[in-house]
């Protein structure tokens, strides 16, 4: 078994080199616009209540070059009510609005043309704010669509908790497989959208056999996951998101690039079978790029 030994400790390197490298960062800057918006809104001192890290990033399946992190901050009910009563795309004044808040200490904050409120940073990352209220409904938060001029509902925390009931019933390879595909997707371009990525990891591991498994199964559960991608029928255009059932389009064919990478995959099985360690760790960083280790 000694190959087996290898590859699970070379999954392991990789696991942990797709790591997040700069949490204290987003974690700080999280925090000082938590601070501001508490104290805007709700007139208390918390630089953590009301607010919520959405996207790849809460789901925890993001790695490492995110450039982009999603923060929902709940605002008081009134404050939805307020808007409501008025004319016009009440959804732009409202971000117009936060973003005045916030640009008193991030004069960089901005509405970009998808009417999204960013604050850009120096290091090139973007912490997009999404204000968001708790209506009638409870597992249901209304947000602002400005590009649409109207009020959308979203449930984002219920993703994050089923993201984290199906890590934990899995061992932690749910969010292990779903890093180690945005790996793949960025050294490959692959047209596959992280929340989708998430789900069908999901689907999978409902059916894969090895769902058990240790580190030493992470090179056959990533060959097995490819063969998945590459078999789903091109006419399935959507998906529907596990915990708040949004529907998921799927934008492009993914399944000719997934083909390749499981026939690539195959091959470094193949060579890690046979002791070639060497070459097959060539076509591991074909398909994953640097992160893979030497």
């Amino acid at each position: 078994m000694g190959s087996g030994t290898d590859l699970a400790e070379k999954f392991r390197l990789f696991i942990n080199n797709l790591k997040i490298d700069n949490p204290e960062v987003i974690s700080r800057r999280y925090r000082e616009i938590g601070q501001i918006l508490n104290l805007r809104y709700w007139n208390i001192r918390s630089d953590t209540r009301n607010l919520h890290y959405l996207g790849s990033y809460g789901r925890e399946t993001a790695v490492k070059g995110l450039t982009n992190i999603n923060v929902l901050f709940l605002l008081p009910y009134q404050v939805y009510q307020e808007y409501d009563k008025r004319m016009g795309n009440v959804q732009e004044s409202l971000l117009n609005e936060v973003r005045d808040v916030l640009s008193k200490t991030h004069s960089d904050a901005f509405i970009n043309e998808e009417k999204s409120l960013l604050i850009p940073f120096q290091d090139g990352i973007k912490i997009e704010i999404i204000p968001g209220f708790i209506g009638p409904r409870k597992n249901h938060i209304i947000y602002p669509d400005a590009q649409e001029g109207q009020w959308q509902t979203f449930n984002p925390i219920r993703e994050i908790e089923v993201i984290n009931e199906y890590n934990y019933k899995y061992g932690g390879k749910v969010r292990h497989l779903a890093r180690m595909t945005r790996a793949w997707k960025m050294v490959h371009e692959v047209p596959i959208p992280g929340m989708l990525i998430d789900t069908l990891v999901m689907i999978f591991m409902d059916e894969w056999e090895g769902n058990q498994s240790s580190f030493s199964y992470y090179g056959e559960m990533v060959m097995d996951f490819m063969e998945y991608l590459a078999g789903l029928k091109n006419e399935q255009l959507h998906w529907y998101a596990k915990g708040s059932n949004r529907k998921l389009e799927r934008q492009e064919d993914f399944g000719a690039q997934a083909n390749v990478a499981y026939k690539k995959i195959k091959q470094a099985m193949d060579l890690e079978e046979q002791g070639d360690s060497f070459n097959a760790n060539k076509i591991w960083k074909e398909i994953f790029g640097r992160s893979f280790p030497d």
